[in-house]
């Protein structure tokens, strides 16, 4: 089988280079170069490598290219992305909130976390994404854009820490200085908060930010609604980002996503603002987004206003986030939607 390049971070890319090519050392620097910051599609444009270096890799190792399948932007400039990669298709989202400009990709083909509100979770699991479909979502959408990207979230399809070999090789060449090279500090890690993926982000020593996707800090309501959050009780997550932010020295963010009659009342931003006491965190708070075929609903607008206006005080830093790419099913939580509709015509992707 071909060698799937882009997967190998810089340190692995040199010792296959020298260990398995009988290169020097220095032509990691040079293709990874090519690879991820001119990111071509082609060793044959490898303009300043040996032709025969460049016929042995065209022999022994393959570019992930995707397959554009359909990109639909929404009335706010948000992109959805709907991509053929080696393993399925999958979905990424491109979000412009000048200055910045993220990139939101996806981890997995689907999710096994099984949050009861979302759609990937309905989708089911399919398979774990490898480092170079991570990063060749991100290669794909700043092709077509024309500005910079600035910023990279881990919020897509999937739970991150659930695919963390390939995660964290895809963090290491994204924000390795020789690719594309998007700082440590512009790229956050999102988690449901799985046992041990916390600490496995602190053992990089990097400064890669945290989101926990918390959606209630009532231990049996959050458990209704994450399954698998009966693994890490909401003390032992806590724990977790305390270890974080004293190892970073960097605030959490805990996204909320508010549900209408289900932890959208001043009970439950009670039970919020003292569980993020003592926490150097920041509460994004996001509105339901629709999913066809479950039963959850979006709050009414007094509610958020009563819920947002009890945790400014009590809190050290609160934002109402409005959901982008909503009107093409690209809102946190509305991922999968287009992959389900036609399976018959994307293969790699069975729905059960």
């Amino acid at each position: 089988m071909p060698v799937r390049i882009l997967s190998l971070t810089f340190q692995e890319l040199e010792k296959w280079l020298v260990n398995e090519m009988g290169e020097k050392a220095f032509r990691a620097k040079q293709i990874f170069t090519w690879l991820h910051f001119r990111r071509v599609r082609s060793f044959s444009r490898m303009t300043d490598v040996s032709l025969a270096l460049r016929s042995r890799l065209e022999e022994t190792a393959e570019i992930t290219v995707p397959r554009r399948e359909s990109a639909a932007e929404a009335p706010d400039g948000t992109v959805k992305y709907l991509l053929s990669l080696p393993g399925g298709p999958a979905e990424s989202v491109l979000i412009p909130d000048p200055p910045r400009l993220t990139a939101c990709l996806s981890t997995q083909y689907g999710c096994r976390m099984g949050c009861r509100f979302c759609m990937t979770g309905s989708a089911g699991f399919h398979g774990n994404m490898t480092a170079d479909e991570i990063v060749s979502q991100l290669y794909t959408m700043a092709e077509g854009s024309r500005n910079r990207i600035s910023n990279v979230v881990l919020m897509g399809m999937g739970e991150p820490m659930d695919n963390w070999e390939s995660v964290a090789a895809a963090l290491d060449i994204m924000s390795h200085d020789r690719g594309i090279c998007i700082g440590q500090r512009k790229i956050t890690v999102s988690t449901v908060g799985i046992p041990g993926g916390i600490a496995k982000l602190i053992d990089l020593k990097k400064q890669y930010g945290l989101a926990v996707s918390l959606h209630s800090a009532v231990e049996s309501v959050r458990r209704s609604l994450i399954p698998v959050a009966s693994a890490l009780t909401l003390p032992e997550l806590k724990e977790d980002m305390l270890r974080y932010t004293e190892a970073t020295g960097r605030r959490v963010t805990l996204e909320y996503c508010l549900i209408r009659g289900v932890n959208d009342s001043l009970s439950h931003a009670s039970a919020l603002a003292a569980y993020a006491s003592g926490l150097p965190c920041k509460i994004n708070l996001l509105i339901y987004n629709p999913v066809p075929g479950l039963e959850w609903e979006r709050p009414p607008e007094t509610a958020v206003k009563e819920f947002t206006e009890f945790l400014y005080p009590r809190c050290q830093a609160v934002t109402l986030r409005r959901s982008r790419g909503g009107k093409v099913a690209g809102a946190c939580g509305q991922l999968g939607a287009s992959v389900l509709e036609d399976p018959a015509r994307k293969p790699g992707f069975p729905v059960s």
